[in-house]
């Protein structure tokens, strides 16, 4: 049974929350305020979290913060405004995924699911019979969802290590921001392009030795991103 932790001082859209996900079996933790919800992370050991930006005291992105210093779990981050400035702060720190309030819930069900089939084949993933690749100092397994860097385990976020597991499997292939999008995420969305932008961002300042002169994840400019050959 999948666990689910909300971190939202909306005690009625929690409510509203629990209820509808209890009928998908998943077991439910929720916490009202910022620090609750990081004790709640470290007690309640969660599969996917769901965490309102907009909360007194401690607010979502440095709640986003904390978590993401040592946990690459599932991330859906809830805001109000839907701004684009929010929306790429939230990305740009670790976030899988936001939705702008008010929102569905099967919608957010439905992401929540997403989120939480970490080890599915994606929708466009080139077969690879699932070993490992050996890129230079990295091994990417998609079986384990692992990074290693001259041995040395990285931690991605599950949106992460989708984006460059389809970069990787196809080196020199030039993906667009749309189409990484559509295949990471599964699904048709009207998001912007720097959404996808600041979560190449994250993967680089975690794999490259050189995040602004890059050697493994390279800029097709005006185009999108493609996987070095070398």
């Amino acid at each position: 049974m999948n666990k689910i932790l909300i971190i939202d001082d909306d005690g009625r859209l929690v409510k509203n929350v629990q209820t509808y996900l209890k009928d998908f079996d998943y077991r439910i933790e929720f916490a009202f305020n910022g620090m609750e919800g990081l004790q709640k992370v470290k007690e309640f050991k969660p599969d996917l979290i769901i965490l309102d930006l907009m909360m007194p005291g401690l607010d979502g992105l440095e709640v986003l913060k904390e978590i993401r210093k040592d946990n690459p779990v599932p991330i859906i981050m809830l805001t109000a405004r839907g701004e684009e400035s929010d929306i790429v702060a939230c990305l740009e720190v670790g976030a899988d995924d936001y939705l702008t309030k008010p929102f569905s819930l099967r919608e957010l069900a439905a992401r929540v699911k997403a989120q939480l089939r970490r080890t599915a084949p994606r929708t466009g993933l080139p077969s690879t019979k699932e070993n490992p690749l050996v890129l230079g100092d990295l091994t990417i397994d998609p079986l384990k969802r692992e990074v290693h860097k001259k041995k040395r385990k990285i931690e991605l976020t599950n949106t992460e290590f989708n984006l460059l597991w389809i970069l990787a499997s196809r080196p020199g292939v030039v993906f667009s921001r749309d189409r990484l999008l559509e295949e990471v995420r599964n699904r048709e969305l009207e998001l912007f392009d720097r959404s996808i932008d600041a979560h190449i961002s994250n993967v680089r300042k975690k794999i490259e030795d050189s995040p602004k002169n890059p050697r493994y994840i390279l800029t097709a400019w005006g185009t999108g991103y493609k996987f070095g050959e070398e």
